[in-house]
């Protein structure tokens, strides 16, 4: 599931190229007693999906006439690309003002 999600993160195009891995998701999200571990098979999934889908939205590396959409492209960027404002976005968690 974590590579049909996140199909196009180790596309050449994408500046984050093998940064985000598999393992190094499980390890991060291990450090998060209950992420995605509690409640019904349901309630797990809708979780994952509401959290790859803000990441992916914070990294999307897409264009608009891009293969699968825009938001197809999550995790191709390490950072904000524009980083104009004086806190832009560092990864997929970003705060913002």
């Amino acid at each position: 599931m974590f590579d049909e999600m996140l199909k196009y993160r180790n596309d050449p195009r994408c500046k984050a190229n093998g940064f985000y891995t598999y393992n190094a998701f499980i390890n991060a999200a291990r450090s998060y007693n209950g992420f995605s571990t509690t409640g019904s098979a349901e309630d797990r999934r809708r979780e994952l999906a509401a959290f790859f889908g803000q990441t992916s939205h914070e990294t999307t590396g897409g264009w608009s006439s891009a293969p699968d959409g825009t938001f197809a492209w999550g995790y191709c960027f390490l950072r904000q690309q524009d980083q104009s404002d004086r806190y832009y976005g560092r990864g997929p968690i970003q705060l913002t003002q």
